[in-house]
């Protein structure tokens, strides 16, 4: 089960794995709009309380803020909804940029979640072995189908614990010195040839930083708006991952416009700034 709460007064929105870990998200993103309410007095701190003037103080401002940011969620827990999923947001289908470190808890947190409702995974990655050990640890059944598609020349090597004779896989092979439009083409015959089964698709695309470490960055943007919308036309949910740490603003700036949605992965909490 997962838990979502919006903010009445901006776009934000969180969701977790359970009640604990979104009120934390909740009382951090409140205490960010009402920070005025929480002030200095003589040798004391003093919150009021903005929906009904309750007030109170605290020699310790670590107890203030405690006691203000719980007071606040009280205001606002029954905004909290429970059995929803990050994709209800744009219709379970479309493109959701992940923002966390690639081989982090966030990201995996967000694959699992992004996976988990269709049939048919489709991972673009440089990774493979990772992401197959991902679905042997957290999911209970394997997936009607699993596709990798990746440049490595021995995308199973060393994977641990599946038995790759008996699980549905397909592994498609990339030559490195394509280009963007041939990796769009390849994943197109893909979509291609699952769309019209009547299985949900998910794609994970985590090559997006190696993509923009090596392409003119005018290139990318123009693939991924046709790669978006080509995954679009699959009723498929495409997520890609990029540490936004490790790419320049104006480029951060200018990929969230090219995705139906963004969220911050960190830990087993997911959100989407105002």
């Amino acid at each position: 089960m997962v838990y979502r709460w919006q903010c009445p007064h901006c776009e934000f929105s969180s969701w977790a794995a359970n009640r604990g870990q979104a009120a934390e998200s909740v009382q951090s993103h409140l205490l960010g709009h009402h920070r005025r309410n929480l002030r200095q007095e003589d040798f004391s701190y003093r919150w009021s309380c903005p929906y009904c003037g309750a007030e109170n103080h605290h020699h310790e401002r670590d107890e203030a803020v405690s006691e203000f940011e719980t007071h606040l969620f009280d205001h606002v827990e029954n905004r909290l909804e429970s059995g929803v999923h990050v994709a209800d947001g744009i219709g379970g289908t479309g493109s959701i940029l992940v923002k966390a470190p690639l081989e982090s808890t966030g990201a995996n947190g967000a694959r699992i979640h992004l996976l988990t409702p269709a049939d048919v995974y489709i991972f673009v990655t440089q990774n493979p072995k990772q992401r197959l050990e991902l679905i042997r640890d957290e999911l209970s059944e394997w997936p009607a189908l699993t596709i990798v598609i990746t440049t490595k020349s021995q995308p199973l090597s060393g994977v641990d614990g599946v038995d790759l004779e008996t699980v549905p896989l397909e592994i498609v092979h990339l030559n490195k010195r394509l280009g963007l439009s041939s990796l769009g083409e390849t994943v197109s015959r893909v979509l291609s040839e699952h769309e019209s089964t009547g299985r949900k698709i998910s794609l994970e695309f985590d090559i997006l930083s190696e993509v923009i470490a090596t392409f003119d960055i005018q290139d990318v943007f123009h693939f991924l708006r046709g790669f978006t919308s080509r995954c679009a036309r699959s009723d498929a949910l495409s997520h890609y991952y990029v540490n936004p740490t490790s790419q320049s603003e104006s480029i951060m700036n200018v990929l969230e416009q090219l995705f139906d949605m963004q969220i911050e992965a960190t830990g087993a909490v997911f959100e989407s700034p105002a």
